[in-house]
């Protein structure tokens, strides 16, 4: 807005304020209506200048609030610059200080380290005349020692070749007692294996057990007493046989041998005077191999082992697996050994 039109306002102003005092009403209505007109304009114009003005005035205070929080800021800025400041300045001086003392320890390291080196070249100018000493010794004592072994070798070399005339002898010796040595040895083992393969009775008066022992005398040990004639009950009689005490499935009855023999041969003597059945179904074992099954009453039985079939036991047993007695005069085992695993000849 310029002067010229603010001056028209006051103007305008003041010629209402003058007509309605004095009351003219005689003005030509036309030039009174362009000027109220033109009053009113400006007067629009003023009051948008001055809406204006306050809202610069507003914008103004904002800028200054703003203005407040940039210069707060800036000596919050400040004083964190003055802090840093004076860190960096503590901190250089700390460094300046252990720079200090470091550079006062290493000189002082360094003046250490020259004193140790000096001991150090004087040990060893010490140790490089030793060592030429002992090198100057051991020259003389290697060379006086290498006479002297010399000497021994040539002495031990002359004791050696008598030593291996001796050995040599005395292998020869050696051989021939070797040889003799072998030829018994092989005589002994060949009367071993002629008397080792003599087949006897080899059952005799060994021990015997059974799983259904008879509460009245009639023991297992009878089986090997070698007396197999009489079984009559009559008064006098020994009752020389074996008898269960019931007839019971898997009664068995056996004999340790007390070593292990090759079987050829196992003979059972039955009963004479009753009851041969009783062992029908029995089964005959050599340890655990099946040599033979009983299958008909009669008064003894042979279950030969052929020699094509070698059996080696300790133990031979007589199993009923019906359920009937075991009754019987004797059980004779003939065989040969006793043997070791590792002398198995067959």
């Amino acid at each position: 807005m310029s002067i010229l039109s603010l001056f028209l306002i006051v103007i305008c102003l003041t010629q209402v304020e003058g007509e309605e005092e004095v009351g003219l009403q005689s003005r030509r209505p036309d030039s009174l209506g362009g000027v109220v007109e033109t009053c009113n304009t400006l007067k629009e114009e003023a009051q948008q200048i001055r809406r204006e003005g306050y809202s610069a005035i507003d914008k103004a205070d904002g800028i200054r609030e703003q203005a407040y929080r940039v210069k707060d800021q800036a000596y919050e800025l400040k004083e964190e610059a003055y802090e840093i400041k004076e860190s960096a300045l503590e901190a250089r001086s700390a460094l300046e200080g252990t720079l200090v003392e470091t550079l006062a320890l290493m000189k002082s390291q360094a003046t250490t380290t020259n004193l140790y080196i000096q001991e150090i070249r004087a040990s060893l100018s010490s140790l490089s005349e030793r060592l030429e000493s002992l090198e100057q010794d051991v020259g003389e004592k290697f060379a006086a020692q290498s006479d002297a072994m010399e000497e021994k070798f040539a002495a031990q070399s002359s004791a050696l070749d008598k030593l291996e005339e001796k050995v040599v002898s005395g292998t020869t010796e050696v051989v021939a007692k070797v040889t003799e040595t072998q030829t018994t040895v092989a005589t002994i083992k060949n009367r071993q294996q002629s008397w080792m393969s003599e087949i006897r009775l080899i059952s005799l008066y060994k021990l015997t057990e059974e799983n259904n022992r008879h509460p009245s005398g009639f023991d297992s040990d009878l089986i090997t007493d070698g007396q197999f004639v009489d079984s009559l009950h009559r008064e006098g009689s020994m009752r020389t046989y074996s008898h269960t005490s019931s007839r019971a499935h898997n009664n068995k009855i056996w004999i340790e041998l007390g070593g292990l023999f090759r079987i050829h041969k196992i003979k059972i003597w039955n009963l004479r005077h009753c009851c041969q059945d009783q062992l029908v179904g029995s089964h005959i074992y050599a340890d655990d191999k099946l040599i033979g099954t009983v299958i008909e009453p009669v008064a003894n039985y042979d279950f030969t082992v052929a020699d094509n079939d070698p059996t080696y036991a300790s133990k031979v047993t007589l199993h009923q697996l019906l359920a009937k007695h075991i009754h019987i005069l004797e059980m004779q085992v003939w065989g040969s050994g006793p043997f070791q695993n590792e002398d198995k000849f067959a």
